[in-house]
C-alpha cells in the first residue's frame, strides 16, 4: 500500500510541514511500505493533486493522509471519492478539526505512527450539487459566518480565532433570516423563514458546535437540523445550548427547532444563501443533498 501525505502549510496557526516531513521520513525508515509527500500550493491543490495521483496510479492501493483542517480534508475527499483502491484519514492540524471528533479525541489522530497503523471504517458521504462533504453542510446564519470568516482571515495579522469572532459579530448585525422551502424524500415539510439549517453526517462543526448530537457517520441517514427565525436576543440567549449539543432535548427550544432524519433534502430560496460544507463556502439558491452510504473508507488510529 502507498501512503500519500498531503500537507497544507497554511493550515493552523503555524506551518508544521517541516516537522511532519521529518516525522514521516523517520517512521518509514523502519518500514517496508512506500510513501509520497505533497505540499499544497493553494486553494484546490489538494483536490487536484489527489485526483491526478489516483488517475496515474489506478491499480495501486493508496491511503491518503489529509494534513490540515476540515477544509483540506474536504478537498482530498473530493479528489479521491470516485476512485477504487483508496482510503482516507486526517492528521488534524488546521483551525477546524471537527470530523475526527466523531471517532474520539483530536489527540488520537495526532499520533502519526498509530494513524499509519490504523484500520479503515466505511463511512457515509453527503453529495450535493456535484460536490461531496464528509461532515456537515450548513446554511443561513452559519453559512454567513463561514463566508465572512474566510474574508476576515485573508486580512494580514488576523488569525483563526480572531477572524471567527469578527465573522460572528459582523453576521449578527446583518440579515439573520432567510425564506426557504425545504423538502425531503417524503415531500415538502417546511416553507418559511429560518435562522439556519445543518445537513449533518457528523456531530459537530465550527470548532466544537455540536449541532447534530444524534448523527452517526455510518447509518446511511442525514440528520437535518432546522432553526426557525428567532430574534437576536433569543439567539444569543440559547446559542450555548446549541454549542453543547443539548438543544434537541431542551424544552424551551422545542418550538424553534426541527430535527429530522432523512436520505435526501432539498432547499429552494428566492435569494442566494451562503452554504458552508466542511469549512468551504459557496453561494446558491438551490441545493439538493443526498447521503451515499459506505462511500469511503476512513482510517481510525490504532488504539494505544
Amino acid at each position: 500500500m502507498k501512503h500519500v501525505f498531503i500537507i497544507n502549510p497554511k493550515a493552523g496557526a503555524r506551518d508544521i510541514s517541516e516537522y511532519l516531513i521529518n516525522t514521516i521520513k523517520n517512521i518509514f525508515s523502519n518500514r517496508q511500505e512506500d510513501y509520497h509527500i505533497h505540499i499544497t500550493t493553494g486553494e484546490n491543490d489538494a483536490r487536484d493533486f489527489a485526483k491526478i495521483y489516483c488517475l496515474d496510479h489506478p491499480n495501486e492501493h493508496k491511503r491518503f493522509y489529509s494534513c490540515g483542517g476540515d477544509g483540506t480534508l474536504n478537498e482530498v475527499l473530493n479528489g479521491i471519492v470516485e476512485f477504487d483502491n483508496v482510503s482516507l484519514t486526517a492528521y488534524p492540524c488546521g483551525s477546524g478539526n471537527d470530523f475526527v471528533k466523531n471517532f474520539g479525541e483530536i489527540e488520537d489522530f495526532l499520533n502519526l505512527e498509530n494513524l499509519i497503523d490504523g484500520s479503515p471504517q466505511k463511512v457515509d458521504v453527503i453529495e450535493f450539487n456535484g460536490r461531496y462533504a464528509l461532515n456537515i453542510c450548513n446554511l443561513g446564519f452559519d453559512g454567513e459566518v463561514a463566508y465572512n470568516f474566510n474574508k476576515f482571515k485573508r486580512i494580514r495579522n488576523i488569525k483563526g480565532k480572531t477572524a471567527y469572532i469578527l465573522a460572528v459579530v459582523y453576521s449578527l448585525f446583518s440579515k439573520m433570516s432567510h425564506k426557504v422551502q425545504i423538502s425531503t424524500e417524503d415531500g415538502v415539510f417546511y416553507d418559511g423563514k429560518i435562522l439556519l439549517a445543518a445537513i449533518a453526517n457528523g456531530i459537530c462543526y465550527g470548532g466544537g458546535f455540536y449541532c447534530a448530537p444524534l448523527a452517526k457517520v455510518d447509518d446511511g441517514l442525514i440528520d437535518l437540523i432546522v432553526v426557525k427565525k428567532v430574534s437576536r436576543f433569543t439567539f444569543i440567549k440559547f446559542v450555548k445550548y446549541y454549542k453543547r449539543g443539548v438543544h434537541l432535548e431542551h424544552p424551551k427550544l422545542a418550538k424553534y427547532i426541527i430535527h429530522k432524519k432523512c436520505k435526501q433534502v432539498n432547499f429552494v430560496s428566492q435569494k442566494e444563501l451562503s452554504v458552508s460544507f466542511d469549512g468551504e463556502v459557496i453561494k446558491t439558491n438551490k441545493l439538493n443533498f443526498s447521503i451515499i452510504p459506505n462511500k469511503i473508507a476512513f482510517v481510525i488510529p490504532k488504539a494505544k
